[in-house]
């Protein structure tokens, strides 16, 4: 009877599963799976350890925000289920916007109150705080890349010995856009928190995505992908800087496909210019520029290369002045300390090949030096070089993204450290892949149909030519004889 009541009680769900779409299995599955995680996977930094996210909140709430996240997926699938088309695609965006606002938005508000109500160096990232600061000693006429942060209350962050006390590693163009903020803020005494620039950057990635496909599926499941990413979502809440990134590459994705070619070089240009990952993106935009003007000669090639003018422009402004400055600094902040050889080396962290050398005893500790650059280039280059080929060949915006995601994430798992928001953001780079290849497949078999029905369809038979007949003459009229006279 057990087992008869386990198979039928499988029988219903597999049933029920199938006839869920699209969309409303993926919410389903991603909300869960996260949910789960909720209880201990899904942590951020807090005063002097990590904690849980549903930590964030006082007593009472956090039971609420457990709820919310849980109940959330699962209403989803029901109202799927039952109502099939009347859940329309208007209230399935409503309701996967409630979602994210409760796995997301509402622990970052809650990170940022506490942070504001506590001690500055709290419950946050040190890579937003490091930021805040930089634009600070910029204010202040001093060179980020040259000061040190001693200073700051980067300096009480939980970190024991933190080697970015002496070292910032992130491009100009975070702190070049912070200033403003950080100015007005300061001005009128109000705390500035860097995630009022991510948060609203992760909101405005999620408004751009649905941009990227057509069908209203497609649509909603992206979404629910990247904006529920388990390796991604949770780096939002303590102000990683991932999303922001993001927002421009993805702006620029969604211009290139509607033929903005200037446009979309200069968003991409604009998330390079914040992070060295999308810096990666730029082989890979010029070759997909070209290949798909099909060039006949060097100089149509040249021509094809015009639109990553203004973005050559936001690249040099952006970092030539610090370059001419201290190149020194710059260099030893942006490349050694990485890759290794600085005095200060951020020390071998994460879930990559470094971790696994050290792990096996090849490295001996985490500040030792290890050419994992050359062994990047040496595995990436490769790789780049095949993608190359393969976007050369077919330059589709699927294999764009495709090549770039595989060629970083070669490049980044072997190097000195390889954290779990970094293959979040390969993934999410990845994630719109397998619903454009979907759509491309489906026009290509729609135009087959077409194809087939013109072949097969039989030929209209001619209509015979009009015959035509000479007119018969009439016989002229024989005048009748005039009656006689009476």
């Amino acid at each position: 009877m057990i087992a008869r009541g386990i198979e039928r009680a499988a029988r219903a769900a597999l049933g029920s599963w199938r006839g869920l779409s699209l969309d409303a299995r993926l919410v389903f599955a991603v909300g869960v799976f996260n949910w789960l995680l909720l209880f201990a996977n899904h942590t951020t930094v807090a005063d002097t350890r990590d904690l849980p996210l549903w930590r964030l909140f006082p007593p009472g709430w956090d039971a609420v925000f457990l709820i919310a996240c849980g109940v959330g997926a699962v209403l989803y699938a029901l109202r799927d289920l039952r109502s099939g088309s009347a859940f329309t695609t208007r209230q399935r965006a409503l309701h996967l916007g409630a979602i994210v606002a409760s796995f997301v938005v509402a622990p970052t508000i809650a990170s940022i109150v506490l942070r504001e109500t506590g001690r500055a160096y709290t419950y946050i990232h040190d890579g937003a705080l490091m930021v805040e600061w930089a634009a600070r000693k910029l204010l202040s006429g001093q060179n980020p890349y040259v000061a040190d942060y001693l200073d700051t209350p980067l300096v009480n962050w939980p970190m024991v010995n933190n080697p970015a006390l002496y070292h910032l590693t992130y491009f100009p163009s975070l702190f070049l856009i912070t200033v403003p903020f950080v100015w007005v803020f300061d001005h009128f005494s109000i705390t500035w928190d860097e995630r009022y620039l991510y948060l609203p950057a992760f909101i405005a990635t999620l408004a751009i995505l649905p941009l990227l496909v057509k069908r209203p599926e497609h649509r909603l499941a992206l979404v629910a992908l990247v904006a529920l990413n388990p390796q991604l979502f949770p780096f939002v809440v303590e102000g990683r800087n991932d999303f922001f990134v993001l927002a421009f590459l993805f702006a620029g994705i969604a211009l290139l496909q509607r033929e903005h070619r200037s446009l979309g070089s200069l968003a991409i240009a604009a998330a390079a210019a914040a992070k060295l990952h999308a810096l990666f993106f730029l082989p890979f935009l010029a070759v997909w520029l070209v290949a798909t003007r099909k060039p006949k000669s060097i100089r149509d090639a040249i021509a094809a290369l015009r639109p990553l003018v203004p973005a050559s422009v936001l690249l040099a402004v952006t970092f030539v002045p610090f370059l001419v400055n201290d190149f020194a600094a710059f260099y030893d902040d942006v490349v050694r300390y990485n890759a290794g050889g600085a005095a200060w080396t951020y020390p071998i962290s994460g879930m990559g090949f470094s971790a696994l050398l050290l792990w096996l005893g090849i490295i001996e500790y985490r500040q030792a030096d290890f050419p994992f650059a050359a062994i990047e280039i040496a595995v990436a280059v490769p790789v780049a070089l095949w993608w190359f080929r393969r976007i050369w060949r077919d330059p589709t915006i699927a294999n764009l993204l495709t090549g770039y995601a595989i060629t970083l994430l070669a490049f980044l798992f072997f190097g000195r450290y390889f954290q779990g928001n970094y293959l979040g953001y390969i993934l999410a780079v990845a994630t719109p892949v397998p619903f454009l290849l979907r759509e491309a497949h489906a026009r290509v078999r729609v135009r087959r149909r077409r194809e087939r029905r013109v072949l097969v369809a039989p030929p209209v038979p001619a209509e015979p030519a009009p015959v035509l007949v000479a007119p018969q003459t009439q016989p002229e009229a024989i005048a009748e004889p005039t009656p006689a006279l009476e």
